[in-house]
């Protein structure tokens, strides 16, 4: 990997996000997993079939793009320096999320100031799949900042985490893995077999990734002082969500910012209780989408310096060289 590609990249998408209309690689991998699941369902019916269209499935869109990076980025280069370094930069740019997640919920969070509620709910259904027009005030800067913390990990942290390991193939893996389980990692009926494998898959790819976001955002917080606060429910509430790793940086954020995160949610028109997630401390308000971003932006940067470090111990072996 080109260190310059990957620092420009990062940058870019800190700045920008994600433009839109912009030429991104997830849309067409969410196309080609559409495509795969509804061929899947034309040609089987048990769950023993589909679960073995799920692996097939996975096997196809994750390693067709893991694939397609390499050949790509080494077809460019062979070409011209200059097409593979800005290629590189364009493939780490779009597996790259924080910019536009950091967008989003902050558009959330100026339409609750603005007392915009309704306009609020919409915006923040851009985020979550809750019912969010049942949401009050607190309930919008709730879901605001769980998708915040918990997407911290898999569209920041993780990619970062991936491409210094690998480069923007691993990375590209990577967001090809987290998209499937996005798109059939449902634990529903209809899911429960076609998506096992991406569900498994995804669940231990972002292992690492979820608990050094947990770690992170918790040195982050020695900025409030808040440092031990968030350790302290980091360890009671780490387990309490249906996914071994979404409640790591939801806790971790939570205690810091000494919030109480989870609880009752409508899903579909269906009432659905989440374990609470520091139960002692107070509801969110509006104001609170601010304290988190600033939260998640020294995150961001401290996740950035820690992929670099891996990148050069990787690079040159020299592991106190810092």
């Amino acid at each position: 990997m080109s260190l310059s590609a990957f620092m420009l990249a990062y940058l870019l998408d800190g700045l920008i996000g994600d433009p839109p209309r912009f030429p991104h690689p997830v849309r067409l991998l969410g196309a080609v997993i559409e495509g795969l699941e509804k061929i899947s369902r034309r040609l089987f019916r048990s769950e023993a079939g589909l679960k073995a269209a799920g692996v097939l499935i996975v096997i196809i869109a994750a390693g067709g793009s893991l694939l397609s990076a390499l050949f790509l980025i080494e077809l460019a280069y062979r070409i011209h320096y200059l097409a593979g370094w800005v290629l590189e930069i364009y493939i780490l740019f779009t597996v790259l999320a924080g910019g536009d997640l950091r967008k989003h919920v902050a558009a959330v969070g100026r339409e609750l100031q603005s007392g915009r509620l309704e306009r609020a709910q919409s915006s923040v259904a851009l985020l979550v799949s809750r019912d969010t027009g049942r949401l009050n005030e607190s309930g919008v800067s709730r879901a605001a900042l769980e998708s915040l913390f918990e997407n911290s990990a898999d569209g920041l942290v993780a990619p970062l985490f991936f491409a210094a390991l690998g480069g923007a193939p691993l990375a590209v893996l990577y967001k090809a893995v987290n998209t499937l389980d996005s798109m059939l990692g449902y634990i529903t009926e209809e899911y429960r077999a076609i998506g096992f494998f991406s569900a498994r898959l995804d669940d231990i790819l972002s292992y690492i990734p979820s608990r050094l976001t947990a770690g992170l955002l918790i040195l982050a917080g020695a900025a409030e002082g808040a440092s031990r606060c968030g350790l302290k429910v980091l360890l009671k509430d780490r387990r309490k969500h249906s996914s071994p790793n979404s409640a790591w940086p939801e806790a971790a954020a939570a205690g810091v910012l000494g919030l109480k995160l989870g609880g009752s949610d409508y899903y579909c028109g269906r009432l659905k209780e989440q374990p609470l997630i520091n139960a002692a401390g107070r509801d969110p308000v509006p104001a609170d989408i601010e304290r988190g971003l600033a939260l998640f932006r020294r995150v961001s940067i401290m996740a950035f310096a820690f992929s670099l470090v891996i990148y050069y111990v990787l690079q040159t072996g020299e592991v106190f060289a810092f």
